[in-house]
């Protein structure tokens, strides 16, 4: 049976704090033995509940899943959100950047939004499907403002983007180990400067 948005009730603060507390220790032992052997019970030990509390704010373990996706995505959403109307090269540095910086900081909820989409069933993957597509149309359309503008070289503005992404996105594979030593900042000038070199207009 697909799974379903859960629609609940309007939350005290101190319960939204418990719920990202569940998502954070979930996302971790996603990241440390992987969605399809964490168990509920592991989940509740990891957070210091008793297994029915833990229940009272997720009903099951693909809706941790979702709220980890649902997390991640909205917080690179605001992030390119609130960059909307910079010089496209800017943009697409600074994105880059938040890519790599969630990837150092919230490792977990990155491999789990990579490794583990197709877990998710019904309105939770529409969902999540829509966002990801939102942030997909969001770089592309900044590549496409980048070549009206004369900035950047006539590229297909798909194909581009899909390089682009898959540049950054595929850093949680090899980012983690050198994130402690290696700023997104610094990592995200080192791969997007040869990138948008090839970008810049003649």
């Amino acid at each position: 049976m697909a799974a379903r948005v859960t629609r609940t009730r309007p939350r005290t603060e101190a319960h939204d704090e418990k719920r990202a507390l569940i998502i954070e220790g979930c996302a971790t032992l996603f990241d440390k033995v992987g969605y399809h052997n964490t168990s509920m019970q592991m989940v509740a030990d990891e957070v210091g509940l008793g297994k029915p509390t833990l229940y009272h704010y997720f009903p099951s373990k693909i809706a941790i899943l979702y709220a980890i996706h649902d997390t991640h995505i909205t917080s690179l959403l605001r992030s390119l959100e609130s960059l909307k109307g910079k010089d496209p090269a800017v943009v697409l540095q600074a994105a880059c950047a938040d890519i790599l910086r969630q990837i150092a900081t919230h490792p977990g909820y990155v491999r789990a939004f990579m490794d583990n989409y197709h877990d998710l069933e019904g309105e939770m993957k529409d969902s999540i499907r829509t966002a990801r597509r939102t942030y997909f149309n969001m770089i592309k359309d900044v590549i496409i403002e980048g070549a009206e503008s004369g900035q950047f070289r006539k590229t297909d503005p798909l194909l581009t983007a899909y390089a682009f992404l898959g540049m950054g996105n595929w850093a949680y594979k090899w980012y983690p180990p050198m994130a402690a030593e290696r700023t997104p900042e610094e990592v995200a000038e080192a791969l997007c400067t040869p990138f948008l070199e090839g970008l810049k207009a003649s």
